[in-house]
């Protein structure tokens, strides 16, 4: 089984960047989540390679095949998702509007609760787009 290797993405001034937290300096930036992806594997590999150079220990998640796993916030997703409507999913998941626009713009923090009734919004979102067909 492979693991996993967290990868924090956050917003920038333009764009996104995204880090590896057990991976000190390991950090790219992109324009949209798949650059993002294909970057961090690339510093991925330049750092496992300089280390490996130097003698260094690589971490164990990092030995071998891996998955990368994207930790994103409420904020984020929705800015790299500009066609997702925050009032309109607001709508859909049962939740103020008012009070996902707050997350959306980053004016507060959603709880680990509330995060996961957005994720599961957006994941039973998906799979009821995944059996539409045109």
């Amino acid at each position: 089984m492979k693991k996993s290797v967290k990868i924090i993405v956050e917003k920038a001034t333009e764009g996104f960047t995204a880090y590896v937290p057990e991976f000190p300096g390991c950090i790219t930036f992109g324009d949209s989540l798949d650059e993002i992806k294909e970057n961090i594997k690339e510093a991925i590999n330049l750092q496992i390679e300089g280390m490996l150079e130097d003698g260094e220990d690589i971490p164990i998640s990092l030995q071998g095949e891996y998955n990368l796993e994207l930790k994103l916030d409420v904020a984020q997703v929705f800015n790299l998702y500009k066609s997702i409507n925050s009032s309109g999913f607001a709508k859909r998941i049962g939740m103020s509007q008012s009070l996902l626009s707050q997350y959306v713009n980053g004016l507060k923090k959603p709880s680990e609760k509330q995060s996961r009734r957005i994720l599961q919004g957006v994941v039973d979102f998906g799979k009821e787009l995944s059996h539409i067909q045109i």
